[in-house]
């Protein structure tokens, strides 16, 4: 050819591979599109090829397991199948996600699916700053789109007691009050602070995560965090002053007698009540953050230890949660602790532990002799944190079987993670979501599919999907340019936490001075 010539046909090679290279790219981004799933499935065949919109069939198949489901789409139509009711509900939500991002036309694709973790759960703290029945209902709609099944509802605290009950309506009316708010030193508001949820609330809202295939998980902190407690019943201090429910976040010495038969007879109170309302399996009994400086002065929690023939005052502090626990257990639930209260070492076996920061090591203890644990250590699942401090990438890489000193056996005893948020410095139910997610979209991941193998850059496309989604709802998250920050950003956002933090009170805890 001449040399003219040849220019033209190179010109057109090259203008070819161009338009194939964006078809290609074009063919990956709806592909992906398809893979904007979270929690993501254990199993996807996808045919390359995408079918128009058919009916939908379901199933359920007594060989699947409680929460196993499969998922067809081809020119036939779309067939979820499903091991239970709960099962085709999860396959069910599955099936929204692709059709939220294909609309009439579906990809000719298998899912095959289950949970690696039979506990995949999230908490809300609402004694530090209280959330309505309508807010706490959007995230719950929010975690059930993500196979959350377990919602742990922290309802006592120094800061507040917020569940109304019958026999003792001193609890709310009175624990559910304090007489300010001073979180850090960016709150400060002197007028009372009252909420509580009503019997008939807390009903709602159990009722409306059952219909979701959620359990809801209520918690009551003993011994420690009981201010609250105390501020309505303070004949149940060990010295029988009045105790005030906390303005401030921290750790406090205003623990619940332990040697006054009246503490475990108002605990079995609560028990009772809360049992009736909320009928799952599981009940929190806190046990965590309980310095014993006025067990060790009180001739009544002396005259106990030495009645039960213990060693000291942690070994007191097992002993009254086991005894909480019996009564729970005769009711046919299962108890859930903070990993503090088995520092004492006679807690018993049967209480699943919350492992969150373990200086003592009981929780790999007792989860390499068999003992069931949670994973929700504080770094990086706590959602109250700064992204600066806890990004997105750190809880999603993050493997919950990969902490020091786990054998094979203390590995299988791990049954689940949770992702909790605590309310010191989150007043308003914008930034509560705001911390929330999309950090709870990488639990959620973690939770259902455990994989050792991960994708962050596949998981934050589906991640910014699924944000959009949740503005819908009238759920809004993070903004992407918070999720991974640069190191000043992060540096910047710490100090400014941390300053924050460092109140008078603060310090004067951490130093542990009195005024």
């Amino acid at each position: 050819y001449s040399s003219a010539a040849s220019d033209v046909y190179k010109r057109q090679f090259v203008c070819y591979i161009i338009a194939i290279l964006i078809l290609k790219t074009k063919l990956n981004e709806k592909r992906v599109n398809f893979m904007n799933i979270i929690p993501k499935p254990q199993k996807i065949t996808f045919s390359g090829k995408y079918v128009p919109h058919g009916s939908v069939n379901e199933s359920v198949d007594a060989d699947m397991g409680k929460e196993e489901y499969s998922l067809k789409i081809n020119r036939d139509g779309v067939f979820l199948k499903g091991g239970s009711e709960r099962a085709l509900h999860y396959a069910d939500i599955t099936y929204k996600q692709i059709l939220r991002e294909d609309g009439n036309m579906l990809p000719e694709c298998e899912i095959r699916d289950k949970p690696v973790f039979s506990y995949r759960g999230f908490m809300v703290d609402v004694c530090r700053h209280f959330f309505t029945v309508e807010e706490i209902k959007k995230i719950i709609d929010a975690a059930a789109m993500l196979k959350f099944n377990y919602f742990h509802f922290h309802l006592s605290d120094d800061q507040g007691f917020r569940a109304e009950i019958k026999k003792h309506p001193e609890l709310s009316l009175v624990g559910g009050s304090r007489e300010g708010s001073h979180f850090g030193k960016k709150e400060n508001d002197d007028s009372v602070y009252s909420h509580f949820y009503t019997r008939a609330q807390l009903k709602e809202i159990a009722e409306y995560c059952k219909e979701r295939y959620i359990e809801v998980i209520p918690e009551i902190d003993i011994p420690g965090h009981a201010s609250a407690i105390l501020q309505a019943y303070p004949e149940l201090s060990c010295n029988k002053e009045q105790v005030k429910a906390k303005t401030s976040q921290g750790i406090f010495k205003d623990l619940l007698c332990a040697g006054n038969p009246a503490t475990l007879k108002l605990i079995y109170d609560i028990l009772d009540e809360l049992c009736d309302i909320f009928p799952g399996k599981y009940f929190h009994l806190g046990g965590d953050e309980a310095p014993k400086d006025k067990w060790k002065k009180c001739p009544k929690c002396q005259s106990k230890i030495r009645e039960l023939g213990l060693k000291n005052e942690e070994e007191l502090h097992c002993s009254l949660v086991n005894r909480a626990a019996e009564y729970l257990e005769k009711k046919g639930r299962r108890v859930i602790c903070w990993n503090e209260a088995a520092n004492g070492g006679i807690l018993d076996k049967n209480i699943t532990l919350a492992y969150w920061l373990d200086k003592a090591g009981v929780s790999v203890k007792r989860a390499n002799e068999g003992c069931p644990v949670i994973i929700e250590k504080f770094k990086p699942y706590y959602a109250d944190y700064p992204y600066g401090m806890y990004p997105l990438k750190d809880v999603y890489m993050f493997d919950p079987k990969s902490i020091k000193g786990l054998t094979e056996t203390g590995k299988k005893s791990i049954v689940g993670v949770e992702t909790p948020i605590w309310t010191e410095y989150i007043t308003d139910f914008e930034r509560l979501c705001y911390m929330c997610f999309p950090r709870w979209f990488a639990v959620a991941d973690t939770a259902w599919n455990g994989r050792d193998e991960k994708n962050y850059r596949e998981f934050r496309l589906a991640a910014k999907s699924y944000c959009d989604a949740l503005r819908k709802m009238g759920v809004s998250s993070a903004p992407e340019c918070d999720w991974d920050e640069s190191p000043q950003k992060r540096l910047r956002e710490t100090l400014a936490f941390a300053d924050n933090l460092m109140t008078k009170n603060m310090l004067r805890q951490l130093l542990n001075v009195e005024e």
